[in-house]
């Protein structure tokens, strides 16, 4: 795996020298037959959705301009009809495939499928290591059932498959669980301790955020290990000699070598970044991706446009992210309260270990503002940019 992310590093750079994309993320659809109580995505009504002829086009556009590697996801991908038609078409076309999905509709019929496709991935949202945690957060009975058999049917074909979950207070005890079992079939896991408000800028799952106890702990067991590897290890910027996050760096690649569609056509920098910069209906991929003010204007943040950031020395320690600051403070160019509080913890945990100097201790600048559990409601944004109207989820 080493040599494969090493090379996709080399192509990324090779693209953003060169001005073309590497990645886009479509997202095919916003129904989910899950209600998950963390979700950031808002499910609507599948009116506007693009059609297969629609979609088709798109990957035609985005294949003429280099792209390599797609990802699809939901919503559930599933849950359009022609999902399995959407997967040959890009087959076809030469991308190399991930998908994003529950996993409740991949049957062995449908594994026999895929597995004719090989897809480099898929990740697969599962919560907990026992069903009943996992079925709190998905409020679908089965669910957990439905997820690990997906899992060892694609396994038992030999196709790669990554186990995804949000770590959240009242799952942080079960994720242990989870990479115990993810072991045990074969496949890869991985946390992601950060929840976002949802796209609109509803901002009800950030209560479901860890505490700051919770928090702490978290970073001191169930994340040390990857903390050392990350920015003290062999592989780290720092053990190469390099600035991590130097000012003149972007944050993060939205909007650079990777973009993402909506279902409706909108496109966006990324998935998690509800910021429209062109429609695959009134424009063509190329056009959106050279010509998007929008994007240009994503493309040219770094660390030294970034306000407050600027100056903080936990900048090293931060994994700041563009959505969560637009969605939760109605700023793209402003600092991440969320962030914040966590690049704290991650640097306090690297130093009661002894692997950086004892004398980091300092804040950052928005200290003030952050709230220790993670709620910073007093900073909450009003809801931004186009909301689409909301419908019940269509259960196939």
């Amino acid at each position: 795996m080493k040599p494969l992310r090493g090379a996709a590093d080399l192509l990324a750079a090779r693209a953003q020298r060169e001005g073309w994309p590497v990645t886009v993320t479509f997202q095919v659809t916003d129904r989910c037959n899950y209600e998950c109580v963390h979700c950031y995505q808002e499910h609507d009504a599948h009116d506007d959705e693009l059609s297969f002829a629609e979609v088709d086009r798109i990957l035609d556009e985005i294949a003429a301009m280099g792209v390599l590697f797609l990802t699809f996801m939901g919503g559930e991908f599933f849950m359009r009809k022609d999902a399995d038609q959407i997967l040959a078409a890009a087959h076809a076309k030469g991308f190399a495939l991930k998908v994003l999905t529950t996993g409740h509709h991949i049957t062995d019929k449908r594994a026999d499928f895929l597995a004719t496709l090989r897809p480099i991935q898929f990740d697969l949202s599962l919560y907990a290591g026992t069903k009943g945690k996992h079925e709190e957060i998905t409020r679908m009975p089965g669910s957990w059932e439905r997820t690990v058999a997906a899992a060892r049917r694609l396994l038992a074909r030999k196709m790669a498959v990554l186990l995804k979950a949000p770590v959240m207070e009242t799952n942080v005890d079960d994720v242990a669980g989870m990479a115990a079992l993810a072991t045990e079939m074969g496949a890869e896991f991985t946390f992601d301790p950060k929840i976002t408000a949802i796209e609109t800028g509803d901002q009800a799952p950030l209560e479901l955020r860890m505490k700051a106890e919770t928090l702490a702990r978290f970073y001191r067991t169930t994340m040390a290990g990857h903390l050392e590897r990350t920015f003290i290890g062999p592989e780290s910027m720092k053990a190469k000699g390099e600035e991590l996050r130097p000012l003149h760096h972007a944050p993060c690649r939205a909007g650079q070598q990777s973009v993402s569609i909506s279902p409706n056509g909108d496109v966006w920098p990324c998935n998690a970044l509800p910021m429209p910069c062109g429609n695959l209906r009134q424009q063509t991929f190329a056009e959106i991706w050279s010509g998007s003010p929008e994007l240009a204007s994503v493309r040219g943040l770094t660390w030294a446009s970034l306000a407050e950031c600027n100056r903080c020395s936990l900048r090293p320690y931060c994994q700041r992210c563009h959505g969560m600051a637009l969605v939760e403070h109605g700023q793209v160019a402003g600092p991440s309260l969320e962030a914040c509080r966590h690049a704290v913890e991650i640097r306090d945990s690297l130093r009661e270990r002894g692997l950086i100097p004892a004398t980091e201790t300092a804040l950052p600048p928005t200290w003030d503002r952050v709230d220790a559990d993670g709620q910073h409601r007093a900073k909450a944004a009003e809801p931004t940019g186009k909301r689409r109207v909301a419908a019940l989820r269509v259960i196939s």
